[in-house]
């Protein structure tokens, strides 16, 4: 696909490759530089420029090799980049108009390097010079130019200090911030940096470089245009702290949200009656954002410490419940007045908790908020009928997948905030029926589109699951297939839809190996999801194999768009070979479709998944869709069940994830009467397959099963029927569906 850089820039930049320091090189050979391991480091860059008048026109891009804050006279106007392949980065375009002004400005750029692969962002295997932090700049202000080079001010951000990361929970990247270190004032006018170093251009050298000193360059490859603005500023989300309480205190631990729990177990909290040099407060926002957090402090002495922890849940305590979430950060006061700080990184949460320590001194005033930082969703596209039940549906699924689009479409703000491939074609399908901005639906798809050598998709792309590659979840690119089918739908978009339609189908070819000749897959190997609900899948699975036919007459529709004839004929054969050996799932007794066959023989468990796959993938034999379509929607018949989600509690209970490793025990439900029903994230599928057979007129009913989550109070919609995350962008398929099978066409 063509990428077209907007005027005034091109494909080569002026600006040049720059950081605080050069990376260190431990050892080198002609082919293979070995740098000193990257950290976890924060430089801080600026940039004066006078001006004889205001400008008419200032625009400018950027990129950093990690995450940056851009601001322009103490004004912040930006924060990025989106996350992505970093061989296929995508750099930020910003308007400094209106900001520049006659007179001294100055550009300040404060820029992360994670140094180890986070939820969003992956390091690149580095050359001699570039890999373990850089940032290009350059803005055309007027005639004049303004780029990255030497004669920028830097030097490093020693106020943060790196928090490892625990491997034991599903960690965001933490912050340690040392007020006392920090220099204030230097981002605007005015501040003194003559003890600043000159930044240091780094110039990319590896076997076959030229010496440029400005992009393109290797590892990064092509510095390609904008997808969207990333994290803009939104809005504040405040309530009135809890009371200050005294505490006793645990032992002072590195970790900041480790030792806010910590602090938390020392005692009931709160009874306002114990002394300490400990101080306690909370805040409920009342419902979940996603931002950054802002802090306020007033009369902290010099060297009081501040820890916050962030969650979805407290326990009957009023202490915080994770719920495996470890988000948070770390201030140290400056002292001498009003401090505010704002986190880096977005965090999701409704509960903070903040940990104060005061060594002896003064108990501060404490005031904690969010800044929204999701994409914006412009007004322009609206739902409204005769059942207020169904417009609160609607809308608690529209809130939350807005929450759950960062810079991508990520399972959830608040855990983890990776972008996996799979739970994304419901906040995509959201977007597409009540988004006028269909920016994030079209880029989602190519964000994913990341594969290894045999052509399987990463299961989280741009992740350090997509760095470290242990496993993969198969089916999960079968869903993506479908984002792309609906781009096509939906865009008519024939260069995206090129672009991407051979990475499907070498997605989709990837299960070929596990062919057998009665045309279906076999012990397909990997992390074979499918929902989180107690669905089968050993050996033959019926999901499986109707998940994968619906992918290849994707393909198969998408190559005859595009007149890929070849293409088209592959998969329809192999579609075929599915229907003809799809049988073997029917139970003619029960009219259901079972789980798997073992062994040859046809096992008795029956979810709602392998009939809701063969529906939706045209596979039902014409003769028998009113029966299965019956027992698929018996409500008196169907059970909640999963083996690893009804063991997550509040509390912090997860026994279940051990199936994980495991596998399921025997049902625990009569398999002969009962079904197994799908958790919210595959009831999309469902809901396709009664579109397709002719019964849309059931999906509204079926959308009214989200009330239950209403019923307890719920604002957003969480994971599953029960455990799981409370802010889940898979869950909203009904705000989709109540637009396209209940109102539109299917």
């Amino acid at each position: 696909m063509r990428h077209t850089h907007p005027a005034p820039f091109g494909p080569r930049w002026r600006g040049r490759w720059i950081w605080h320091e050069r990376p260190a090189i431990r050892a080198a050979t002609a082919t293979r530089p070995i740098l000193d391991r990257p950290t976890d480091t924060v430089a801080l860059f600026r940039r004066e420029l006078t001006l004889d008048a205001d400008p008419t026109r200032a625009t400018s891009r950027l990129w950093v090799d990690g995450r940056y804050v851009l601001v322009v006279n103490g004004v912040e106007l930006a924060r990025g980049p989106v996350r992505a392949d970093p061989r296929q980065a995508h750099y930020d375009v910003v308007d400094l108009t209106g900001v520049l002004r006659a007179g001294t400005n100055v550009v300040a750029v404060t820029a992360r390097h994670f140094g180890e692969a986070t939820s969003w962002w992956t390091p690149v295997p580095p050359t001699y010079s570039l890999g373990a932090g850089c940032m290009v700049f350059e803005a055309q202000v007027d005639d004049r130019w303004v780029v990255s080079d030497g004669s920028w001010a830097c030097r490093s951000g020693e106020a943060w200090t790196p928090v490892p990361v625990p491997g034991d929970v599903a960690c965001l990247p933490l912050e340690s911030f040392d007020a006392r270190r920090h220099v204030a004032g230097w981002e605007s006018p005015g501040f003194d940096a003559s003890g600043w170093e000159p930044a240091v251009e780094l110039v990319p050298l590896h076997t076959g470089a030229d010496g440029d000193p400005r992009p393109p360059s290797e590892p990064f490859g092509m510095l390609l245009p904008p997808v969207r603005a990333a994290f803009p500023a939104g809005k504040v989300h405040r309530t009135r702290l809890g009371s200050l309480q005294p505490s006793p205190g645990a032992d002072t631990v590195d970790d900041p949200v480790r030792q806010v729990l910590a602090d938390e177990a020392m005692a009931e909290w709160p009874d306002g009656t114990i002394t300490g040099t400990v101080v306690r407060a909370a805040v409920d926002l009342g419902h979940i954002a996603a931002g950054t957090v802002l802090l306020e402090v007033d009369g902290a002495r010099p060297g009081t410490v501040v820890d916050v922890a962030a969650a979805e849940h407290v326990d009957g305590k009023g202490r915080l419940a994770p719920l495996g979430q470890h988000a948070g950060f770390r201030y140290i006061c400056r002292g001498g007045g009003r401090e505010r700080f704002e986190t880096f990184d977005v965090l999701g949460t409704r509960h903070l908790h903040a940990s104060v320590r005061t060594g002896g001194g003064p108990v501060p005033e404490v005031d904690l908020a969010v800044r929204d930082r999701v994409r914006p969703r412009p007004s322009g596209a609206s739902f409204s009928c005769s059942d207020p039940l169904l417009e609160q549906i609607y809308a608690t699924g529209l809130r939350t997948v807005d929450l759950c689009a960062l810079d991508a479409y990520v399972d959830c703000p608040t855990r983890e905030q990776r972008a996996w491939t799979g739970d994304s074609v419901v906040h995509q399908m959201v977007d597409l029926v009540a988004n006028p901005d269909w920016a994030m639906a079209r880029w989602h798809p190519r964000l994913a589109a990341l594969a290894r050598a045999d052509g399987m998709l990463a299961m989280a792309p741009a992740s350090d699951f997509w760095a470290d590659d242990r496993t993969i979840v198969p089916d999960w690119s079968l869903h993506w297939v479908r984002s792309l089918h609906n781009l096509y739908r939906y865009t008519g978009d024939r260069d995206l839809a090129a672009e991407l339609l051979p990475v499907a189908e070498r997605a989709v070819r990837w299960f070929e190996a596990y062919l057998a000749d009665d045309g279906l897959l076999h012990d397909v190997t990997g992390w074979v999801l499918l929902d989180w609900a107690s669905v089968y899948s050993t050996e033959t699975s019926s999901t499986l194999n109707g998940l994968w036919a619906r992918a290849l007459e994707d393909v198969a529709e998408l190559a005859d768009w595009l007149g890929n004839d070849g293409t088209a004929a592959w998969a329809r054969g192999r579609l075929a070979g599915v229907a003809s050996g799809f049988d073997v799932f029917y139970d003619p007794a029960r009219s259901v479709y079972v789980d798997h066959v073992v062994d040859g023989g046809r096992r008795p468990e029956a979810a709602q998944h392998g009939g809701a796959a063969a529906l939706a993938a045209g596979l039902v034999p014409e003769d028998r869709v009113a029966d299965v379509v019956a027992r698929l929607t018996d409500r008196s018949r169907l059970v909640r069940h999963s083996w690893v989600m009804d063991s997550v509690t509040v509390e912090g209970g997860a026994t279940g994830f051990v199936h994980l490793v495991t596998g399921y025990p025997d049902p625990t439900w009569d398999v002969e009467q009962q079904m197994v029903e799908a958790e919210p994230f595959f009831r999309y599928v469902l809901h396709d397959g009664l579109a397709r057979a002719g019964r849309a007129d059931l999906v509204a009913g079926l959308c009214r099963d989200w009330g239950v989550f209403l019923d307890a109070g719920e604002s957003t919609w969480p994971e599953c029927w029960q455990g799981g995350t409370r802010c889940h962008g898979w869950s909203s398929t009904p705000t989709r569906d109540l637009v396209v099978h209940t109102l539109g066409k299917p």
